[in-house]
C-alpha cells in the first residue's frame, strides 16, 4: 500500500508538471546518434531494466557497462544514456544535464528518491514518472528537461534509439 501511494503521488506530481502553462525545453543536447540493440531476450534480461526504479547507463567512449559487447554500429549519444523502469516500462533519456549540457557533465541516478541529478549544478529530474520534467535547481528554473530517447520492443527485449 505504502509504494501505491508513493507511486500515485508521483504520477500526480508529474501530471501536475505536464499541466503547467509553461513549456519544457527538451532540445539543449545535441542530437548525437543513439542506437543499443538490445532486442533479444538474452540482451534484455543481462543489460535491462527489470522493475519500477531498476536502472543502468550506457557509455560507449567510457565503456560502461564494462562487459557490454559495443560494436561499430552502437552509438550512446551526446552524454551517455539512462535507462530505467517507468511507471509504464523501460524508459531511456541522454544522460548530459541540460542545464550544463556539456558532454562530460552527466546525470546519476538517486536509488531512494528514483530521480536523476547532475552532481555539478544540483537540478533534479523525473525519470520514472514525468518523462524527464525537471524537478529542481536551475534547469527547473529555466524549464529544460532531459532529452528522451526511443525504447523500442523488438524481439523480447528492446532498441533504444533517437
Amino acid at each position: 500500500m505504502k509504494t501505491f501511494l508513493r507511486n500515485l503521488l508521483f504520477l500526480l506530481a508529474g501530471l501536475v508538471g505536464l499541466a503547467s502553462c509553461e513549456r519544457v525545453e527538451t532540445t539543449r543536447i545535441p542530437a548525437f546518434n543513439v542506437y543499443i540493440d538490445l532486442g533479444n531476450s538474452g540482451m534484455w534480461n543481462t543489460y535491462g531494466v527489470h522493475g519500477y526504479g531498476d536502472h543502468t547507463y550506457f557509455d560507449k567512449g567510457q565503456r560502461i557497462p564494462l562487459d557490454f559487447p559495443f560494436t561499430e554500429r552502437t552509438y550512446t549519444g551526446f552524454g551517455g544514456i539512462l535507462l530505467t523502469y517507468g511507471i509504464n516500462g523501460p524508459l531511456a533519456y541522454d544522460r548530459a544535464c541540460p542545464y550544463e549540457a556539456e558532454r562530460d557533465v552527466v546525470l546519476s541516478f538517486d536509488s531512494e528518491r528514483l530521480e536523476a541529478y547532475c552532481p555539478k549544478c544540483g537540478s533534479r529530474f523525473s525519470v520514472c514518472e514525468a518523462d524527464g520534467a525537471p524537478l529542481s535547481g536551475p534547469a527547473f528554473d529555466r524549464h529544460y528537461g532531459l532529452q528522451r530517447l526511443s525504447v523500442v520492443p523488438s524481439n523480447g527485449g528492446y532498441i533504444i534509439t533517437r
